[in-house]
């Protein structure tokens, strides 16, 4: 980029001054003269430019007149300098821009009233307001429409070359799928290399289109922009928190836009560092599943051995003297309850209430202990704070970048974005270290290819190589000289040669990576699944975290150590203690203060302390007969864990079995009663994203059917079991929590924390630090490693249910290899092979995929078709309660 590197703050360009319209204004040298015009107030018309990437100087609308210059000068690709005297409005300039827009109508169709971009098009607007009303040269293209993408159609008739899509893609999101092509005369957009697209297809070439050059399928023709009620709310699949547009047309959503358009060009480029205003392909085309003909639309009630719709205050009766038949014969501890981390802040608040005031049960929890506990534990108890460190501009300006365990193009496709810009803009030098050969490992100055479930002891030679090289930071290890001490006892062991060899590296690797980290001056460590969800999360936590406070990166501007979340409200769910260790703010449950507030506030006496149990102790007790109700609201334990866990036989066992939720689910077709439920269009609420940003989810449309949100359904429980709640909206449950914990509604600026170890490193630290660099067990005699993990297309098992996103990513049913192994077994695409782990064998066909490493098979956890996750053993975490069944041993034979 030739502009955008002004904004770094690490090189300061001069200030200078320059005249506009007669008025002395300060800018930077070498900015685009567009962007000083633009700071003024003064916005002229412009179809090729948008701030978040270079200028490109194509459409011809940003004429200004510069003193000394005989032709009026494109303002967004000129560079300001010292002295210029600057023109921006007159009637030739005026007559320059109309004859900018007669030019590009010229060649554009006047199809207007058939163009989705009818009503919402730049180029319509320009001709409007210069008056063009005649075209003395018209013709046309002719161009035969492409539509060959799974996604998208590009007309080119209508394309103005304005070039924004290929500069979004190329500049923003460093995919570069797109590129001009000479044909039939014209300069036309196709996917590089001519073939049909095959991209992320996050949809922000269609976002940017200034006209209706590129169109959606999935709504070609439905609507006109007009017609559609939008309402702007937060996506609901990963924990980035991306803002949309959902457009919704009588009962049925037609598409979601983002942020991101042609209307919205004009901004800070400074301000990209905390987005671009994008979002994904799974926000942008995978929303099909909120209509889906599939949508519980009634209340269920088992009888005999089939579920039968009935009234809701039948089903409501059913499920409340069921509830208080199980708590007077078994007591309240037999009672338990799920919850999924796609719920508000406010339905996950009011189901621990619930729980725990309700039915006095403190045996609850949510899906962000499927990994994302691993994390919340480790950063609470070194740091004092529950949550990632840094915030979206944190990492889009750090210095140096350590990924590990994380895919983020693929599980969190915005955080990416903000270490491509990093990379871009800020050159950043990025590490990546993965056993995959991944999309960010590609764009990173330092990818480190490594042997898969050898992620602890990278981190244990990073430690070690920060200690030999005398990489420390002094004014940090000096404080707590005694934990620093028990640092250096633990990793004596530790060979770097050992580890090297272990893990696929070399030495210098090792010391070259830590040196990279430690002499920058704004570096953060950025786990994901790969840590979080693996064997001993807890403990690789801790050890990153060491990492950090021996080479000075905790508590400093810009430093730290953070991760992502898959869901999209897995901190909220924490935030709002739903964990049976964990009270709301994250206050522990044994915590006497805040037990008695809260149980004042509610007017109930809570559990006792020490009780209740988290998900893996739920299905243990439930298998044993002492829980015998189980209460689900989102969650489908029976698809998501492996058979070796006896979901089903430990269901089974329940006396009463309530599960809420949008579709009728493996689970729920065990149930006893079944609750249909809203999804997040259809409800009012906030998410807590990963950075700690509170933002708003607005209600698009009304519940399909008979369905309710979630906190409604739970109020009528709750008032059926003899509470007096009063809620009548989400803002009256907000209301509550505002006062519970004062200051948590943030207005969408994350809250600032700030992580302090001293407590940490000076009481009992040197025990922890022995117990967690413990050289691994020998790696499994099993030749193949099998993974299975998150793809970019796909959520959990919700965007299994999207029909646009299983078009574009259907489950082929068969698991990826690396085309070495497959030429080693004598396999081609589409063979059958016998997989075996010691949990069983299936048989599966494989497919080439070259991101995948030798010696290691990957399977996408979404799909349960065959059961590859059956062939997992569980290990879970006996601190934090984690259950890891993501990778295990195989062998690959042919069948």
């Amino acid at each position: 980029m030739g502009l955008k590197p002004a904004t770094n703050p690490d090189v300061e360009a001069a200030t200078i001054e320059l005249s506009i319209d007669g008025k002395t204004v300060t800018a930077k040298d070498g900015v685009s003269l567009y962007d000083v015009i633009s700071s003024t107030g003064k916005i002229l018309p412009a179809m090729c430019y948008h701030y978040t990437f270079d200028p490109f100087g194509s459409c011809g609308m940003c004429l200004v007149t510069q003193e000394g210059k005989k032709a009026p000068v494109r303002s967004c690709t000129a560079k300001a300098t010292a002295g210029m005297i600057i023109r921006t409005e007159g009637d030739d300039l005026f007559l320059a821009r109309k004859k900018a827009v007669e030019k590009h109508l010229s060649v554009h169709p006047l199809d207007c009233p058939v163009c989705d971009a009818d009503g919402h098009c730049e180029l319509q607007d320009m001709a409007f307001q210069h008056g063009v009303t005649n075209l003395a040269n018209a013709k046309q293209k002719f161009i035969p429409e492409d539509t060959r993408s799974l996604v998208l159609d590009f007309n080119m008739n209508r394309c103005i070359a304005c070039a924004e899509c290929i500069n979004v893609c190329k500049d923003v999101l460093m995919i570069d799928a797109l590129q001009f092509m000479k044909k039939g005369g014209f300069n036309q957009v196709v996917a590089k290399g001519d073939v049909p697209l095959s991209c992320e297809f996050c949809g922000d070439c269609l976002a940017v289109c200034p006209v209706g050059a590129i169109t959606n399928k999935f709504s070609k023709y439905l609507y006109k922009p007009w017609q559609m009620k939008k309402t702007t709310t937060t996506c609901n699949y990963c924990g980035d928190g991306c803002q949309m547009h959902v457009e919704t047309k009588d009962t049925e959503v037609i598409r979601v836009t983002s942020p991101l358009s042609w209307k919205n060009k004009w901004g800070d480029r400074a301000e990209t560092a905390k987005g671009h205003g994008g979002i994904c392909v799974k926000g942008r085309f995978g929303f099909e599943y909120i209509d889906s003909p599939a949508r519980l639309k009634q209340p269920m009630v088992r009888k005999g051995d089939r579920l039968t719709a009935v009234p809701w205050l039948e089903a409501m009766h059913t499920v409340v003297d069921r509830f208080e038949e199980t708590r007077k014969k078994h007591g309240s501890d037999s009672i338990a309850g799920l919850i999924t981390a796609r719920c508000t802040n406010e339905e996950l608040y009011l189901f621990q209430k619930l729980m725990r005031a309700g039915f006095r049960s403190n045996n609850l929890d949510s899906s962000a202990r499927y990994g994302h506990m691993n994390f919340v534990h480790a950063s609470k108890h070194a740091l004092g704070i529950g949550r990632a460190a840094n915030d979206w501009e944190d990492l889009t300006k750090a210095k140096a970048v350590l990924a590990i365990g994380s895919n983020l193009t693929e599980t969190n496709p915005l955080t990416a974005v903000r270490i491509k810009e990093a990379i871009r803009v800020y050159k950043a030098q990025v590490m990546v270290f993965d056993s995959a050969v991944t999309n960010l490992g590609k764009l990173s100055s330092h990818p480190f290819l490594i042997k898969p479930g050898t992620e602890s002891l990278i981190i244990d030679g990073l430690v070690k190589a920060a200690i030999e090289l005398d990489l420390v930071d002094e004014e940090t290890v000096t404080k707590h000289p005694r934990a620093f001490a028990a640092l250096k006892s633990a990793v004596a062991s530790v060979s770097l040669e050992q580890v090297a060899s272990r893990t696929g590296l070399t030495v210098d690797n090792l010391k070259e990576a830590v040196t990279i980290f430690a002499e920058s001056p704004r570096s953060i460590i950025l786990c994901a699944e790969g840590i979080v969800r693996q064997i001993n999360g807890y403990n690789n936590v801790l050890k990153l975290i060491d990492l950090a406070w021996i080479t000075g990166k905790l508590g400093r501007p810009g430093c730290g150590v953070s991760t992502v979340t898959e869901e999209a409200n897995e901190q909220g769910a924490v935030d709002m203690g739903v964990a049976p260790e964990f009270l709301p703010g994250l206050a522990s449950f044994d915590d006497e203060a805040t037990r008695n507030r809260l149980a004042t506030a509610w007017d109930v006496t809570l559990p006792k302390s020490g009780s209740g149990v988290r998900l893996m102790e739920i299905l243990e007790r439930c298998r044993r007969g002492e829980i015998r109700a189980l209460y689900l609201i989102g969650e489908n334990p029976l698809e998501t864990l492996p058979a070796s866990l006896e979901v089903q036989a430990a269901l089974e066992r329940l006396d009463l079995l309530v599960v809420q939720d949008p579709f009728l689910t493996a689970t729920a077709r065990l149930a006893h009663i079944v609750l249909p439920a809203s999804t997040y269009a259809e409800k009012d609420g906030t998410f807590t994203n990963l950075e700690g940003r509170v933002l708003r989810v607005r209600q698009a449309m009304d519940s399909i059917g008979e369905s309710f949100p979630d906190w409604h359904i739970m109020t009528a429980i709750a008032n059926g079991l003899g509470c007096q709640w009063e809620y009548e909206s989400a803002n009256d449950i907000q209301a509550e929590i505002m006062k519970l914990l004062p200051g948590y509604y943030n207005l969408g600026q994350p809250r600032k924390i700030i992580p302090t170890a001293d407590r940490y490193l000076a009481n009992g630290y040197a025990a922890g630090a022995a117990g967690r660099y413990v050289t691994p067990s020998p790696p499994s005699a099993r030749p193949f490693t099998l993974l299975m993990g998150q793809v970019l297309y796909h959520s959990g098992k919700l965007s299994t249910l999207a029909p646009g996103l299983i078009k574009i990513d259907p489950n082929t049913g068969r698991i990826r290899m690396n085309g070495s192994d497959m030429e080693r077994l004598n396999l081609r695409d589409g063979d059958a092979v016998r997989l075996t782990s010691d949990r069983g064998s299936l048989q599966i066909n494989v497919q080439q995929d070259h991101t995948v490493a030798a010696g290691t098979c990957f399977f996408p956890e979404h799909f349960n078709e065959p059961p590859v996750k059956d062939l997992m053993s569980v290990q879970v975490d006996a601190t934090t309660g984690v259950p890891s069944f993501k990778r295990t041993a195989v062998t690959i034979e042919k069948a």
